[in-house]
């Protein structure tokens, strides 16, 4: 076997923090990601419920570290992900450059950047609004140059590699603080003083980004494949029914618009690899409860409807904005559910986020929405998380005075398809929503409902609103 595991009751003494494991060990080393996965944990659950295994899906599948360790593990892969930066740091990390091929390239990107050096070649660089913000007049004239001899020298079945690299360099010579995920700018007090080193930074991950490759091309099992699409998994999944064997996957935590800023991270070098303003900065809208929609799915969890009620009573619209997370997430399980075989597993990397003071129990509240869909709880494994590149505690309004505690720990939530999903089953779950829904149309939540659909608010609730509110059904297919 390529990798080393421990046996199993050496992992469940050590358990799953991993606090001093190396986690940039092959292609992970790439480039950093918000809220990653470290390859351990994906590692660990491949080894446990990947027996046998042909395919592993990843529907949230942001750098691609589970991707990596399917190919490591012999197993094939898929994964989709909304963000453009996401799809091309998982399909690079994942793709077969033969190392020696890549690094006699790189010699020859050195030579050609030389060479418009001592030409006084000086390309444009991208116009994008706020560059001169983030980026210093020195920084612009070496990325655009650096681009530009990438564009040149380096052939499109590889150029991959090197745009990742130059990308960690664009995120490195910024003016961005870079100790966090969101856009913060560096202080005036310390701008000044700051001077981006463009081609140092950018050939020293080259060196590294080759080690790690170097190791990859040797560990991984060439017979695999792995296949990334750029897809809301609400759109669907690209695959047959009944035809992967492991979910191995972290999804969104919830809050891609305050603490964990997928768009936000990513926006500066999408512009530089020439996307468009609109879809670097549409990313956190499009994500999992980024836009308030009509209510689609119909699920029961009392533990949401919990942290709801208690949410409503600080705030009404953050307790909408909250629900239409989950509401989002529960859509993504008719095709989560449609593409798994049966008693396949599932295994969920969440963490438990805290809105106006309340712990809302994600771990809890996945298990509740995947029993609507014929899914089985079989454990759940808790982690700390050891190093945080966010602050312990954050402000996701931006108000002065206005802070959280962000998460420390997360949970793996395991799962398994039950062998058959009947009509039945889907059925009680939309029954059952009916009830979930009126469990938390508190006093004052009711009132932002009536309010935003044009009904009067005294007394109780107007008749035929709850049907409005669940105006649009998911799909529920039985699996057969």
């Amino acid at each position: 076997m390529r990798l080393l595991l421990r046996t199993q009751e050496e992992e469940e003494e050590a358990g799953w923090d991993y606090a001093s494991a190396d986690t940039k060990t092959h292609t992970h080393c790439y480039h950093i990601y918000p809220a990653m996965m470290i390859p351990q944990v994906a590692r660990r659950l491949i080894h446990t419920y990947g027996k046998g295994a042909e395919l592993l899906l990843d529907p949230f599948c942001g750098s691609g570290t589970s991707l990596v360790e399917a190919r490591l593990a012999g197993l094939n892969a898929v994964g989709l992900d909304i963000n453009p930066f996401a799809v091309l740091l998982a399909r690079t990390k994942t793709a077969d450059y033969d190392p020696i091929l890549v690094r006699k390239q790189a010699h020859a990107l050195r030579n050609y950047v030389d060479d418009f050096l001592k030409r006084g070649i000086q390309p444009e660089p991208p116009q994008f609004f706020n560059i001169d913000y983030w980026f210093k007049p020195e920084a612009k004239r070496d990325l655009a140059l650096l681009r530009y001899a990438i564009e040149q020298a380096i052939p499109a079945e590889t150029r991959d590699f090197f745009l990742v690299a130059f990308a960690a360099t664009v995120r490195e010579s910024s003016n961005t603080r870079l100790d966090e995920y969101k856009l913060y700018r560096i202080p005036e007090s310390k701008l000044h003083a700051y001077t981006p080193r463009v081609f140092e930074t950018f050939w020293e991950r080259v060196g590294r980004n080759l080690r790690g490759l170097e190791e990859f091309f040797q560990e991984r099992v060439p017979a695999t494949h792995v296949q990334v699409y750029e897809r809301d998994l609400r759109q669907g999944i690209p695959l047959p029914a009944a035809t992967v064997d492991l979910i191995v996957t972290s999804p969104p935590y919830g809050d891609s618009q305050t603490t964990v800023a997928y768009g936000q991270f990513s926006r500066l070098v999408l512009q530089w690899l020439g996307y468009d303003d609109d879809t670097a900065k549409s990313i956190d809208r499009r994500a999992l409860g980024g836009k308030i929609a009509p209510v689609q799915a119909r699920y029961e969890s009392p533990s949401l409807a919990t942290a709801l009620e208690a949410i409503a009573q600080a705030c009404p619209k953050r307790a909408k904005q909250v629900n239409q997370f989950y509401d989002d997430f529960a859509l993504c399980f008719p095709e989560i559910t449609r593409v798994v075989k049966p008693n396949g597993y599932a295994c969920f990397v969440v963490g438990n986020r805290t809105v106006k003071g309340v712990r809302i129990p994600t771990d809890q509240i996945l298990i509740e929405i995947a029993s609507c869909f014929g899914w089985r709880h079989l454990t759940t494994h808790h982690r700390n998380i050891p190093n945080k590149r966010m602050p312990l505690r954050n402000s996701p309004t931006n108000k002065a005075g206005e802070l959280s505690p962000t998460m420390t720990e997360e949970h793996i939530v395991i799962l398994q398809k039950q062998s058959r999903v009947g009509e039945a089953h889907a059925g009680g779950c939309i029954k059952a929503s009916e009830r979930f829904f009126a469990s938390i149309c508190t006093r004052r939540l009711k009132l932002l409902c009536c309010k935003d659909r044009g009904v009067s608010v005294p007394g109780p609730p107007p008749s035929g609103l709850r049907e409005r509110l669940f105006d649009r059904r998911a799909v529920l297919e039985p699996v057969p």
